[in-house]
């Protein structure tokens, strides 16, 4: 069986495999999902697979593109268009254009062309966390694999066969929501309590309408600068955690189910609709912090907005 060491993804691993044992491998893919899936993974076993090799990262028939700072940019294309008229020194030549979202649109462009007709042997494949960033030409000359969330309790059996107590596990399992790269992040930290308790401090702030402290939570946050996303991922848990409560649903479902007194608090402090656009305003911030926006800025108009949505 193929992709053995791949955690979940059947549909993925199923559609691949059929096409390699069919002998209808496609000229272009698109690897879609949220972060720390294993698409990354994915696309080195199946590269393993086509060039007949242990370790593709020594092989000059697989090629990694990266973004060079912010972008993936034109040149970055031109240099894959001028190394893709070289023969490969196996039956395939592979491209994984990593990020591929952040390719700019002149980038996009250049790629169309090579997509419409590439080599024989070539095979791109676009790892992405965001489709809907590509345009449409580029999806439409793709075929698009979605790779699913990977669920708690593979991720908390992961997190335990890698030495990670139990109830860590479970805990670290449902505050990455479905993503391995996150689960093992988090359980490399010592910070991951007082994170928690800094996340608690902030949303007691707001919730309280205690503008000094809103007002300082830009500059409190900027120690988490590097880990802004999971911090916001992990705030937006707790608010999910709110609607759960107020929702009276099982108590199971909470991730944040060693905290329930404080859930149950906050609760009592602001409404279902609330809780709703609160979340729209956190996930726009996250947006922001993704196209690099002022983190300072960007952290501050978020408690504000969210303060004037509860006051």
């Amino acid at each position: 069986m193929y992709f053995n060491n791949i955690i979940g993804q059947e549909f993925a691993k199923k559609y691949m495999t059929n096409s390699i044992k069919n002998n209808k491998v496609n000229h272009a893919y698109m690897f879609e999902g949220i972060d720390g899936v294993g698409k990354n993974l994915f696309a080195k076993e199946f590269g393993k697979l086509l060039i007949n090799i242990d370790n593709v990262d020594n092989s000059p028939d697989y090629i990694n593109i990266e973004p060079t700072g912010t972008s993936i940019k034109i040149a970055q294309i031109r240099d894959l268009q001028s190394d893709i008229i070289i023969k490969p020194h196996s039956k395939y030549k592979i491209y994984v254009i990593n990020h591929a979202e952040k390719m700019t649109v002149e980038s996009q462009n250049a790629l169309l062309k090579t997509l419409e007709e590439p080599p024989e042997y070539a095979i791109i494949i676009l790892v992405t966390n965001n489709k809907e960033s590509l345009l449409p030409t580029i999806k439409s000359r793709c075929e698009i694999i979605k790779f699913l969330p990977i669920s708690i309790m593979e991720l908390k059996n992961y997190l335990m066969d890698r030495g990670v107590e139990e109830k860590r596990s479970v805990l670290l399992a449902n505050f990455s929501r479905g993503s391995i790269e996150k689960a093992l992040e988090l359980s490399d930290s010592s910070d991951f309590s007082i994170m928690r308790d800094d996340i608690q401090k902030y949303i007691q702030y707001i919730l309280d309408k205690n503008m000094v402290e809103i007002l300082n939570i830009s500059s409190d946050m900027d120690k988490y600068k590097d880990k802004v996303i999971i911090v916001l991922d992990m705030m937006i848990n707790y608010f999910r955690d709110i609607m759960i409560c107020k929702d009276r649903a099982d108590k199971d479902m909470l991730i944040n189910g060693d905290r329930i007194t404080f859930i149950q608090n906050m609760s009592t402090k602001i409404t279902y609709s609330q809780v709703s656009k609160i979340i729209d305003i956190i996930e726009e911030t996250k947006r922001k912090m993704r196209s690099n926006c002022n983190f300072s800025v960007s952290i501050q108009v978020m408690a504000l907005n969210i303060y004037e949505v509860i006051k």
